[in-house]
């Protein structure tokens, strides 16, 4: 057997491998312009149109730029040197969203599908998410508009919730969301839309007639447990001694407030934390906060354990609590919605890449929660 550096011969029915240097190349990526990050979406959307025909191309060319248009400013503001568009897992996404946006003339999907785009770059750390807005990428262009607004209804009542323990502020709050949700559209009926969201893979359909959503008025009070705050009567001894006490402490009696649910009642309009409760005074120049001292946190503590006592039972407050919700047509509308949804589902990945993409899109100052 010979041998040299460049090859080595072998005998019959042997393995010939022939010894080579390799060679890794890195390249430290600094940033891609705009100009450049354009120029990789029309060659990313060059793969992906390359079965197509040039009736279909003809239709693709401005749906997919108006998903280019609409995802650029978004991931410039999130990160200016755009070195997403350098990772070969970002591109393949990126033509797996032209090609959805390819397949809808919904306006609304490309604006959704910027979200979910945008979404993936902040997610790129966690493979599970990463799937999941990868996979509702895919499916966009199936996605009912309706379907969409009762999931990310279902989402947005599991997920967010006021924060303020003032009973209006708080109602408030929650009427804007749900009508920014839902927006023009009309909240899906039966189980079809339900089906629908599970062919997707959006949720996971439980069993008709076996398990069901909890009604608004168990699952409401559960969620919103802030305004069920026993508060203390207002002519009892314990109330005007703790008046008292805040007076001696020097501490302000703004935060005693009338119970919204319990007439006659008193309670905190402040979180229930002593950690977060601070004094604002007004002085030259600004506004001054500063912390509780030692003998007002004490006093405040008394406070919360006296008035701060959750009582979910108090059928007094449920239907005072009833009430004024009523009185908010969005959420009046949203509670008789969902005391009429037929079965359980729980929301896949995919599900809560949607509707966090869709809430998101409705209203950019709503955070997203994965």
């Amino acid at each position: 057997m010979t041998k040299t550096n460049q090859t080595q011969s072998a005998g019959d029915n042997s393995t010939q491998i022939q010894a080579g240097t390799i060679q890794n190349y890195y390249t430290t990526i600094t940033g891609i312009d705009e100009a450049r990050a354009r120029s990789i979406c029309k060659e990313e959307y060059a793969i992906a149109m390359q079965n197509w025909t040039s009736e279909a191309i003809a239709i693709a060319n401005d749906r997919v730029q108006q998903l280019e248009d609409k995802v650029l400013p978004k991931l410039i503001q999130h990160d200016n040197s755009l070195k997403c568009f350098a990772d070969p897992s970002f591109q393949i996404t990126l033509r797996k969203a032209q090609i959805s946006a390819a397949s809808s003339d919904r306006v609304a999907d490309y604006e959704l599908l910027s979200e979910l785009l945008l979404h993936r770059v902040e997610q790129d750390a966690d493979r599970e998410r990463r799937l999941g807005i990868t996979k509702a990428i895919e499916i966009v262009d199936q996605v009912d508009d309706s379907a969409l607004v009762g999931l990310s209804v279902v989402y947005a009542l599991s997920k967010f919730s006021p924060v303020s323990v003032v009973l209006k502020e708080g109602l408030t709050v929650l009427n804007r969301l749900y009508a920014k949700i839902i927006s023009d559209m009309s909240l899906p009926e039966g189980i079809t839309w339900m089906e629908h969201m599970d062919l997707v893979s959006a949720i996971r359909l439980g069993s008709r007639g076996l398990d069901t959503f909890k009604k608004c008025e168990e699952y409401f009070p559960e969620r919103l447990s802030q305004y069920f705050m026993s508060g203390l009567p207002k002519d009892s001894d314990e109330y005007r001694d703790l008046e008292a006490s805040f007076r001696s402490v020097s501490l302000g009696t703004n935060c005693l407030v009338p119970h919204p649910l319990r007439p006659g009642y008193m309670i905190l309009s402040i979180k229930p934390d002593i950690d977060s409760v601070v004094i604002t005074r007004i002085v030259s120049g600004g506004v001054l906060q500063e912390p509780l001292n030692p003998a007002q946190k004490e006093v405040m503590s008394k406070a919360i354990d006296l008035m701060a006592i959750i009582d979910l039972n108090n059928q007094e407050m449920k239907s005072a609590f009833w009430v004024e919700w009523e009185k908010y047509p969005v959420l009046s509308r949203i509670r008789k919605w969902w005391n009429d949804l037929p079965v359980h589902f729980e929301i896949s990945p995919v599900g809560v890449a949607l509707s966090n993409a869709y809430i998101h899109s409705k209203d950019p100052s709503i955070p997203c929660l994965y």
